[in-house]
């Protein structure tokens, strides 16, 4: 794909009709452009974002919201930070929409569906680096305390997410609470809300009292800089789709589009759609290029977490999944795929 120069988003002389995108407008990023999104804090909601050139989020952004119905990755591609230089501030793409608004179908009859990001070619996230993802718990935590004591020295800070996995028989007692302050000389840390349920923990593994198994509660931090979340409503949430498909044209010109997805230390939460295979994150048809998603958190969905179906080349490794229903992974004819390493938990 060949790109002219920068543009960015604000300016209005760089969109046709002299005017910056409003609310339920279709936006196109033309072939060849090259679209800089520079805006902080909430845009309006756009209707479809189609990407055909390339669109690229100013890495030195602070706090951004980007709302749309439909992102459309055609021809061209999505970038935010890279592997080098991922991005540090504060981003989140915000999917909107209902049950019964408008769905995309590409023309090989996959239906990508509504309220998503739909990949047809390149998409590349890389969000900050946390310090840890995970900790055991050093001390038991009963029902009704406000405050657990896990590993020190972690990046945690106020307002961060945590999930605390059962210790018991009972597979659904799990927590999902709030940080209000952490010491990281010491590891306590006070929560938001009250616990629901006990967690067994101990200062030090006892694994060889259990055939090796550290018994010890498992508290996974959820939360990321970058986010994609679906509104919450009729719990209908969001989802990201990578496809492959074919295109042809009014001249009988046929073009063939494969999507790639690199996601890196990215949340994504309130996505999946309730009483279908819509996972949040769902690759179909997906067998011509390679796809990455590591260090991520996919967490409070209505349906399935991940999803992958008839696809190759692809690797998702050091993930958290946690709160699905009724399937946290499901890969159906597939080859070259590895599921490495992640944590899955609280499947209903």
């Amino acid at each position: 794909m060949t790109l002219g120069e920068e543009m960015l988003w604000s300016v209005a002389a760089n969109w046709p009709g002299g005017a910056v995108p409003k609310a339920d407008e279709d936006v196109t990023i033309d072939n060849g452009m090259n679209m800089v999104f520079d805006l902080e804090g909430e845009t309006p909601i756009y209707r479809l974002v189609r990407v055909n050139g390339q669109l690229t989020f100013k890495n030195d952004l602070k706090n951004t919201t980007f709302n749309a119905k439909h992102i459309f990755i055609r021809a061209g591609e999505l970038h935010i930070g890279n592997k080098t230089h991922p991005f540090l501030g504060n981003c989140m793409i915000k999917l909107h929409g209902e049950k019964d608004a408008k769905h995309i179908v590409y023309d090989n009859a996959i239906e990508a569906g509504n309220k998503l990001i739909a990949n047809l070619n390149v998409m590349r996230i890389y969000g900050k680096q946390r310090s840890h993802h995970f900790s055991r718990l050093h001390r038991e935590a009963k029902k009704g305390d406000d405050i657990i004591h896990i590993q020190k020295g972690m990046d945690i800070v106020a307002g961060d997410r945590l999930a605390l996995l059962p210790t018991s028989f009972d597979n659904m007692a799990s927590d999902d609470v709030f940080v209000k302050s952490y010491d990281t000389l010491t590891g306590e840390t006070h929560l938001m809300s009250k616990l629901d349920w006990y967690h067994w923990g101990a200062l030090e593994s006892r694994a060889s009292e259990y055939n090796g198994a550290d018994m010890r509660g498992e508290v996974l931090l959820l939360t990321r800089n970058i986010r994609i979340a679906g509104e919450d409503i009729e719990s209908w949430g969001g989802q990201i789709v990578t496809s492959d498909t074919v295109e042809i044209n009014s001249l009988g010109e046929m073009a063939v589009r494969s999507g790639s997805t690199v996601m890196e230390n990215v949340e994504v939460y309130n996505c999946s759609q309730i009483d279908t295979q819509k996972a949040a994150i769902r690759w179909e048809g997906a067998t011509q290029k390679y796809s990455e998603v590591t260090n991520c958190t996919f967490h409070n969905g209505y349906s399935w977490g991940v999803y992958i179906k008839s696809s190759t080349n692809i690797l998702f490794r050091d993930n958290i999944v946690f709160n699905f229903r009724p399937v946290g992974i499901n890969l159906s004819n597939t080859k070259n795929v590895t599921i490495d390493h992640n944590v899955i938990g609280h499947i209903q």
